[in-house]
């Protein structure tokens, strides 16, 4: 619930962000009083170098408190290792402050303030209102200047950081980047021993999800010459670094992808990394063709969290879920969730394209994919997959490809980190690649999509407007002549766009058209089951 704190420290006394060394005798001399309000304000008042060099002993330190201090110091109480937990359960951490408290606070206490709402907001599930703190974050660092921000060992690195997985939290990659760029610099810097490590770990994971995999790679190649992570952040950071590493092994269809998502976190894990994690984990169930899976993962995560309004995380549940139902044959539910994500996130939005592709509703795909267009912050990956929906839809509309098109596709395809995104492609639109392609390219083209079809999804055909009429019509009428009448056009227009119905669905006979439609769920089903 909304906390609101009625100060933090006492008047005139500023706060130490700097000094190490007195901030831990303070601590250890509050602790041997048992006064529990004096090691509190110790605590408070030395927050900075005690988390920074002294994070054990802090913690024990505040969990040794009785929770009515601590809903006087709600600085502290994000310390608790039990905040995050109840957050996301029961009890929302969403402290508040009252403006005659603002007013006499020093501006190192409200720059630590506003950092510790911005967590426990994230923490509770309310991104959006998260971010609103990460905001007035920013501004503070650029309009007001404060002494301790200008130091090597003050807390500016840390600003940054959090700012940036803020971001990062609510689907916002690219403005995460250029935090967690000056995170890594100030890291540098900083004595804090795994400042830079920090900084580099939300960086590869920000170049992962955006599909920028090179630079994934190269900056987890930095991590491994860094030292290894001291015990205070080894979690966050450790599972940071194996999300990263699974979704470039995801994206890749790597071996290893499987024995890198056995290390990845439950999906009832607290850490800031678990959407990024359930990602990893349903995009290789759906590679490999197990669409409940995904369903059963997407409903656990969901389950063991709060709504994260305006997150990547609804992003993600959005976009598998989308895909996941389609594949099971819940096309109501797919096709609702699709209506209703509209405003989502680019996951969602290309998942909503990809969804009005298979069911051939071809103006909402062309729809989606202008808008796409239009989105400047999208990543490499994010880019080549609009530009695969865009050949599928023009694949559908035309049943052709220009040379132009497939020579994209082909580049694309020849990218290693592409390979679970050439494989979510009808194989309707590698064959018309291959078809476009020189001898000597089409060859090299099959050599690079060879052994994708088994991870391949069973896709339905995109069918144009007037071939998904005349077959939702061979339940109903017995003759060409009869579907002719019914549609309102010529017995010889029927022929032909029976022909390339036919053709599409790999058949020749009447029979077998509406036995392979009912199959992919071409046909509704009050439609098939008719006499």
């Amino acid at each position: 619930m909304p906390q609101n704190t009625r100060g933090t420290s006492a008047r005139g006394e500023s706060m130490n962000l700097t000094d190490s060394a007195r901030a831990i005798d303070a601590l250890r001399s509050a602790v041997q009083s048992k006064n529990d309000e004096r090691v509190a304000h110790a605590a408070m008042m030395n927050i900075w170098p005690l988390y920074s060099v002294h994070a054990a002993e802090l913690v024990e330190a505040v969990e040794g408190l009785p929770s009515p201090v601590l809903e006087r110091y709600p600085v502290l109480r994000i310390l608790h290792r039990m905040t995050p937990v109840l957050a996301r359960t029961s009890r929302p951490f969403k402290p508040l402050i009252y403006p005659d408290d603002a007013r006499n606070m020093s501006p190192d206490e409200l720059d630590i303030f506003t950092l510790v709402q911005m967590v426990a907001f994230r923490l509770s599930g309310d991104v959006a209102a998260a971010m609103i703190y990460a905001r007035r974050l920013q501004d503070r660092i650029v309009e007001i200047r404060v002494e301790s921000r200008e130091r090597p060992d003050g807390p500016l690195w840390f600003y940054h950081q959090q700012i940036g997985s803020t971001l990062l939290a609510a689907g916002e990659t690219a403005a995460a980047l250029l935090e967690f760029t000056t995170a890594r610099d100030l890291g540098r810097l900083s004595p804090q021993a795994d400042a830079e490590r920090m900084a580099l770990g939300r960086t590869a994971l920000a170049h992962a999800v955006r599909g920028s995999l090179d630079d994934a790679e190269s900056t987890l190649d930095e991590i491994a010459l860094l030292p290894q992570v001291t015990h205070a952040h080894a979690a966050s950071t450790m599972m940071t670094e194996r999300c990263a590493r699974a979704l470039l092994a995801v994206d890749q269809m790597a071996p290893e992808a499987g024995a890198l998502l056995s290390r990845l976190e439950t999906y009832d894990s607290i850490e800031l990394t678990w959407p990024f994690a359930l990602l990893a984990r349903t995009r290789h169930l759906l590679a490999l063709q197990h669409p409940d899976d995904a369903v059963e993962a997407v409903s656990l995560a969901h389950d063991a969290h709060p709504d994260q309004h305006g997150s990547f995380a609804t992003d993600v549940i959005n976009a598998v879920s989308i895909e996941a139902l389609w594949s099971i044959g819940d096309t109501t539910s797919a096709r609702r969730l699709a209506d209703s994500s509209a405003r989502s996130g680019v996951l969602s939005r290309m998942a909503i394209i990809r969804h009005a592709l298979l069911e051939s509703r071809l103006d909402t795909a062309a729809a989606g994919l202008r808008q796409m267009s239009a989105a400047r912050s999208l990543g490499p990956g994010q880019r080549a997959e609009a530009t695969l929906l865009s050949a599928w839809l023009e694949c559908a509309l035309t049943d052709g490809i220009a040379a132009e098109t497939a020579a994209q596709v082909a580049r694309i395809a020849s990218r290693p980190g592409k390979r679970r995104l050439i494989s979510t492609m009808p194989l309707q639109l590698i064959e018309r690649v291959r078809e476009r392609l020189s001898p000597e390219d089409a060859v090299a083209f099959s050599a690079l999509t060879g052994g994708l079809d088994s991870a391949d999804h069973p896709r339905r055909p995109a069918l144009t407007a007037s071939e998904i009429r005349v077959l939702h019509a061979l339940p109903l009428h017995a003759t060409t002549a009869e579907i002719a009448a019914a549609l309102y056009v010529s017995p010889n227009t029927i022929k032909s766009q029976l022909r390339s119905l036919y053709r599409k669905l790999g058949c020749s006979t009447r029979d077998d058209a509406i036995s392979i439609a009912s199959r992919l769920r071409l046909l509704n089903t009050e439609t098939s089951n008719r006499p």
